[in-house]
């Protein structure tokens, strides 16, 4: 008896989201753990970076084995290295090898959540790739979203060693589950469907999917700036560390909870209007960050910046999406998320030299721009796009 989608959405979700969880312990523990090994501060964006390097080189390349070798096989896989990284993370004497070990996390990392979304979008109705997405992406964001606190509080009562195990253990039991609970590829699509797949070559130089890439891009240049500098920006302000804990946790769990109604509003209208507006919103807002005073002030931002990539991402997988079902779903899937990742290695060094060169306030300000740049170019290579079916 083939599996019912959304029963299959259900079992991914939670699997996706409780892996996630586990990545998201060891995400804000990284930079803490390598200066404890002794590294110093160009070193840290050295091992932050080599996950975003690993993530850029192989997305491409897994996103098209996977479609045509299937999609469960590249989940299991990448949840079986996730845990097994979990114990190289507490082996290493020295920060160097740090850089290794977050290279090879990456290299796994392609392998679960574009994945993913690819086999979301491959079971969706036609009416609901955005609802279905949505949804995975809820259960991606939620678990980035926990992972952190949870990290945080097991490392201060078990260590930090506690805290890699903890991230073994969850993608260990996340493996097992869709191994066993997720049905195989042939009942997922049934044995009657083939895979289209574009060269390469036509999808790069598709019109909407270039859009697609250059927004993700500039994008994620943007928003990795307030992320990575707003903790220093709040010490400006004279902050908390609690405050600041509130501020982005509110961002990214208002991103979470509009996942999956704004992916079934981006399969009712033209999906492009939710990318252009939202993403141009959240320049603005990251634009004002530098200027407002206070706790308030700043969380009133976040949350603002929270709604408006909370619109955005469904109407940018939405897109993905649709053209993925002729041009190959993991490989665009996997395309746009190596331009995000891309955008994650200029971020912090673009940063650090607008930091040392111009002051904090210009992080902020040069982050708004090119977030803002994204808007504008998505804007202008989606002009003339039209879903294939508005309902």
């Amino acid at each position: 008896m083939k599996p019912s989608s959304s029963g299959i959405l259900f079992i991914l979700s939670v699997s996706v989201g409780v892996a996630m969880i586990g990545l998201g312990i060891i995400w804000p523990l990284i930079p803490v753990y390598a200066v404890e090994l002794g590294a110093g501060g160009f070193l840290v964006g050295l091992i932050i970076a080599s996950f975003n390097v690993s993530r850029t080189l192989f997305s491409p390349f897994a996103g098209r084995l996977s479609d045509r070798w299937g999609r469960k096989k590249f989940i299991v896989t990448g949840l079986f290295v996730y845990a097994a990284i979990s114990m190289l993370y507490v082996l290493p004497a020295h920060a160097e090898t740090l850089i290794f070990v977050r290279f090879f996390h990456g290299l796994a990392s392609v392998l679960v959540v574009p994945i993913a979304m690819a086999l979301a979008a491959d079971i969706a109705p036609e009416q609901k790739i955005g609802q279905y997405m949505g949804t995975l992406n809820m259960a991606v964001m939620l678990g980035l979203g926990i992972g952190p606190v949870l990290g945080g509080t097991i490392r201060d009562h078990f260590g930090m060693d506690a805290a890699f195990y903890a991230m073994g253990v969850l993608a260990l039991l996340t493996s097992i589950l869709v191994m066993i609970f997720l049905p195989s590829d042939y009942q997922s699509h049934g044995p009657g469907e083939s895979r289209k797949l574009f060269s390469m070559r036509k999808i790069l130089t598709h019109r909407v999917v270039l859009g697609i890439f250059i927004m993700r891009f500039f994008a994620s240049s943007g928003q990795g700036a307030v992320y990575t500098f707003l903790p220093i920006l709040a010490l400006q302000l004279k902050l908390t560390g609690s405050q600041v804990g509130v501020i982005l946790g509110a961002n990214i769990f208002l991103i979470a909870f509009l996942q999956r109604a704004c992916g079934t509003l981006a399969d009712r209208v033209n999906p492009k209007h939710l990318v252009i507006l939202g993403t141009f919103a959240s320049g603005m807002t990251v634009l004002g960050m530098p200027f407002v005073e206070g706790f308030v002030m700043i969380l009133l931002l976040n949350i603002l910046m929270g709604m408006a990539n909370g619109a955005a991402l469904p109407g940018g997988l939405v897109i993905t999406g649709q053209l993925g079902r002729t041009m190959g779903m993991a490989s665009l899937m996997s395309i746009t998320d190596a331009a995000w990742s891309l955008g994650m290695i200029v971020s912090p060094i673009l940063s650090g030299i607008i930091l040392d060169l111009f002051g904090l306030s210009y992080v902020f300000i040069i982050g708004s721009l090119l977030i803002v740049i994204g808007s504008a170019v998505v804007s202008l290579f989606l002009r003339n796009y039209q879903p294939a079916r508005v309902s």
